[in-house]
């Protein structure tokens, strides 16, 4: 089993998704939290379920549509880094 951290900047994207998707259905942004959560808890247990991101050594996304999940795998630590939560509309983000 692998240990999830999330990134202090995964974490402020997390929260400007749950926080668009709020202003229109608080509902619909808790669910979608939830299952995006749900998404990288996945990650303990199936940590290269993620396809691996070009000229990214050690970089990894994963797709919940419409948001991609950026990670960071340390097989030797067992560790998995939540970097991102990025819409797959948007180019990919420039600091992973």
């Amino acid at each position: 089993m692998f240990q999830i951290i999330v990134s202090p900047r995964a974490w402020r994207d997390f929260f400007d998704i749950f926080g668009y998707i709020e202003r229109d259905n608080s509902v619909a942004a808790s669910e979608f939290g939830i299952a995006l959560l749900k998404q990288i808890e996945l990650l303990a247990t199936f940590p290269n379920i993620g396809a691996p991101v070009r000229q990214r050594r050690g970089v990894r996304k994963l797709l919940y549509t419409p948001i991609r999940i950026y990670y960071r795998l340390d097989s030797s630590s067992k560790v998995v880094e939540i970097l991102h939560f990025w819409h797959a509309a948007r180019k990919e983000p420039e600091d992973l």
